[in-house]
C-alpha cells in the first residue's frame, strides 16, 4: 500500500488525488470550489478521519446506541451517559442527534 499506516500518503499521491478531483464536475448547486489543491484534499481526509474516530469512540460507549443517519438519538433514558461522554469528549457533542453517513465508507478505507 502506498499509504502505509494511518492514511499518511506521500505528496505525489495527494497531487494525483487533487488532479482527479479537479477533473470531476461539481454537483449542480454545489458551493464546493472545483480547483482543489493537494493540501485541501489531504486536510479533508484528515477531517473525515477525525470524525470517523470520534464516531467509532461513541459507538463503543456502553449505554448508547448509534445510527449513521441520526447519531446517538439522545433521550431521557441515555441523557446522563451522553452528558458524561460530552463532558470528557466535547468533540462528540454534534452527534447527539446527527449521524455520520460516511462512516461505513471511511471504515472500508481505514
Amino acid at each position: 500500500s502506498t499509504s502505509g499506516d494511518s492514511l499518511n500518503f506521500p505528496k505525489h499521491v495527494w497531487k494525483s488525488v487533487s488532479k482527479y478531483v479537479n477533473s470531476v464536475p461539481a454537483p449542480s448547486g454545489s458551493k464546493t470550489c472545483s480547483n482543489k489543491l493537494f493540501g485541501s484534499c489531504k486536510s479533508k481526509l484528515g477531517n473525515l478521519k477525525g470524525t470517523f474516530l470520534q464516531v467509532q469512540f461513541i459507538k463503543s460507549t456502553s449505554g448508547l446506541t448509534w445510527s449513521d443517519a441520526d447519531g446517538v438519538r439522545v433521550s431521557l433514558e441515555n441523557q446522563s451517559v451522553w452528558n458524561e461522554l460530552v463532558r470528557n469528549h466535547p468533540a462528540a457533542k454534534p452527534f447527539a442527534n446527527k449521524g455520520f453517513i460516511r462512516f461505513a465508507t471511511i471504515n472500508e478505507i481505514m
